[in-house]
């Protein structure tokens, strides 16, 4: 490198801010909330946020990384990380078809659990008077049809179970339909469903035990970013345990 040269480098360092050398990464979330992990609907970032996006920028600022965030429905989210569109999405319990397209920290064979954003409990609401024999396997009312968010991994849970289910967009939607007896019985994750009875002052629905499942939930990032980025997304999912922890 010549004098000449040298110096036009370091000036070019000097007046560029420090910002622009930052690793900018691309990270969707769904437009439904998920309380208290990503508050509000649609496609603007709610203020505040939502716990997981908090770690996240906990996270890259002490990576030193910038995180643009796009909210997208769940099913486009999942999309979006299997074409390489997105850099990864959050938060997703694991599963086998996701692990094609989606790379979540893992343990060996299995996801770590340590590096999780979140654990969620899934559980059935139905109405005070309705009758729901449920022993944690097997539901007796076997012929009801059960509400559960559109794209969300309890549907496969269930169907898995030889329960029907009916697929809606918000939670909103799924608590209507039960309080006109739409639907008997709705499916959806307990930090969810307690905080919308809570806003909603509703003491006409019952939470029934036990947990349908219990899941933990985690930033998964697409196999493009992991092939070009290995180590900052390994690093991401330590501070990401560090951050939780």
């Amino acid at each position: 490198m010549t004098r000449l040269t040298s110096s036009v480098y370091i000036f070019f360092m000097l007046i560029v801010p420090m910002k622009a050398w930052c690793l900018t990464i691309k990270l969707a979330y769904s437009d439904i909330e998920s309380y208290p992990f990503q508050m509000g609907n649609g496609a603007e970032i709610a203020s505040p946020p939502g716990l997981a996006i908090d770690i996240l920028n906990h996270v890259a600022a002490k990576l030193k990384l910038e995180i643009e965030y796009l909210r997208l429905p769940g099913k486009r989210v999942l999309q979006e990380i299997a074409a390489g569109k997105v850099d990864g999405g959050f938060i997703f319990s694991y599963n086998q078809q996701r692990a094609q397209y989606a790379q979540y920290p893992m343990n060996e064979d299995k996801p770590d659990s340590s590096k999780r954003i979140a654990t969620i409990g899934y559980y059935f609401y139905a109405l005070n008077e309705q009758p729901v024999n449920w022993d944690g396997e097997k539901l007796a009312n076997s012929n009801y049809k059960i509400g559960a968010h559109l794209g969300y991994s309890i549907v496969k849970d269930l169907q898995e179970k030889q329960l029907k289910v009916h697929e809606v967009k918000t939670t909103e939607q799924l608590f209507s339909m039960l309080e006109l007896k739409r639907l008997p019985v709705i499916a959806l994750q307990d930090t969810t469903a307690q905080q919308f009875l809570l806003n909603h002052e509703i003491l006409t629905i019952k939470q029934i035990q036990p947990a349908i499942k219990t899941k933990d939930y985690f930033l998964v990032l697409s196999h493009k970013f992991i092939e070009n980025n290995s180590q900052i997304a390994q690093n991401i999912w330590q501070k990401i345990e560090d951050t939780r922890e």
